[in-house]
């Protein structure tokens, strides 16, 4: 389910629950009437008592004001999670960066879901706001064997590729590199600051996540493995994962103490993940 599509469903579960509270009411009050006109004591304590009446009337408006307002406020409190295609990350950085200090953290195969859709949003940066942007990226060590990415072998089962490995590296340092030039070009134009960092940690590449600001998580995983033919050896059968059109889930802190609790449980991965890994680009001695 998109973004707006999970909003019109919200509207549309808002009014009709509005419809409800206030049919509910209005036959609360025929409903008294209706008694009032069979049962004497109750008609007598209410005929010719025009402040009871205008009693009763406030009691009904102040009831439905108050289940107005509150459904109004559950319809106004974002959904606890709904699906978001990678390209509409754009707009969650392009929000993010109108704040002072953002701050976005993913762990994910190369970077390039995050470096792509953020390149493109400080590409537009303008406005009064320069903010001092900390990005923090985790990839898997492509230094280190694996058999996801890798390839096949005689028997068909999955085994290390080096040179397919060597070619993501390449990709991974290229985005570190196309961040430090898009970095300087801000500071230049005095548009704003841009501080990235990649570090690398010899994990399976399966599960990717974003967080901006610790206010929303963007969750998915790689769902699709893909053999074809190496670039360089189009003999050989290379295993490549999928996952940039992947749907993300994404969860919002004021969503609910699920959507709470999901972010906080994220937040604690990448700080304990981030804490054990290694620059992607060792400092200069």
């Amino acid at each position: 389910m998109s973004g707006r599509r999970a909003w019109r469903s919200d509207s549309e579960r808002w009014a009709r629950a509005e419809t409800a509270v206030t049919k509910a009411l209005l036959l609360a009050v025929f409903a008294l009437g209706l008694l009032a006109q069979f049962i004497t004591p109750l008609g007598e304590a209410l005929e010719g008592k025009a402040h009871f009446g205008s009693a009763i009337l406030g009691l009904v408006g102040y009831v439905l004001y108050s289940e107005v307002r509150g459904l109004n406020e559950a319809r106004r409190r974002p959904a606890e999670r709904q699906e978001v295609a990678a390209s509409e990350l754009r707009g969650f950085f392009e929000a993010a960066l109108g704040r002072a200090a953002p701050r976005i953290d993913a762990i994910g195969y190369t970077g390039e879901t995050v470096v792509n859709e953020l390149a493109r949003s400080l590409d537009g940066l303008q406005g009064a706001v320069r903010p001092e942007v900390a990005v923090r990226i985790l990839v898997p060590d492509f230094t280190r064997e694996m058999g996801i990415p890798g390839m096949l072998d005689a028997d068909g089962k999955a085994v290390d590729d080096p040179d397919f490995r060597g070619e993501l590296l390449r990709q991974v340092r290229g985005y570190e590199r196309g961040m430090e030039v898009l970095a300087r070009r801000l500071r230049h134009d005095r548009r704003g600051e841009l501080a990235v960092e990649f570090r690398v940690l010899h994990i399976t590449p399966s599960v990717k996540f974003c967080l901006v600001d610790s206010e929303h998580l963007f969750d998915g995983i790689y769902d699709a493995v893909k053999e074809e033919p190496s670039r360089d050896h189009p003999g050989r059968q290379v295993l490549d994962l999928m996952g940039y059109d992947s749907l993300l889930t994404h969860w919002h802190i004021d969503a609910g103490a699920a959507a709470r609790q999901k972010i906080v449980g994220r937040r604690e991965l990448f700080e304990t993940l981030w804490r054990v890994a290694r620059p992607l680009t060792p400092p200069a001695s």
